[in-house]
């Protein structure tokens, strides 16, 4: 029997509760959880951040409390495998507090500006508490995007 999406999205929101247990005594977020696979088979993907960044002893350790609080609960029936990381570069930005360390970064954002939908690229010249101001190569002024109009934003690579 394939699991319905909804089960894993179910899951999903059980597991973050969770994580963000995991991570109430370090200096961390979550920013996001993915279940993916049918029961017995699961993968289940926590991705988690910290403002100055996140190594691999913090992976390690949210893991570990992670992997202990699962089992405890025994939230995933059958076997499951958990993989605890930082978002790499190819995960958009979700989250306000995600922002403020890309600054002096380029990005792509896609945005909503009332009924159209833009895409910009600019160097992201700040990270406040409702926006982000990106300088966007031949513009006079910098664009300033409220987050809750963002509907994707990418750290581009220099390379």
């Amino acid at each position: 029997m394939t699991p319905l999406p909804s089960d894993n999205v179910a899951l999903a929101a059980r597991v973050r509760a969770l994580a963000e247990e995991a991570v109430a005594d370090a200096d961390l977020y979550v920013v996001d959880v993915a279940v993916k696979g049918a029961p017995g088979s699961r993968t289940i993907e926590v991705y988690v951040d910290g403002d100055e960044g996140a190594g691999l002893d913090d992976m390690a350790g949210v893991s570990h409390r992670l992997g202990f609080l699962l089992d405890t609960e025994d939230l995933v029936k059958g076997r499951y495998r958990l993989n605890v990381s930082s978002p790499g570069s190819d995960r958009p930005l979700v989250l306000p507090r995600q922002y403020p360390k890309h600054v002096g970064r380029d990005l792509e954002v896609t945005y909503a500006d009332g009924d159209e939908v833009v895409s910009v690229r600019g160097t992201l010249q700040a990270a406040g508490g409702d926006a982000v101001t990106l300088e966007v190569s031949g513009q006079d002024a910098p664009t300033t995007i409220p987050y809750d109009a963002i509907r994707e934003a990418r750290v581009l690579l220099p390379w």
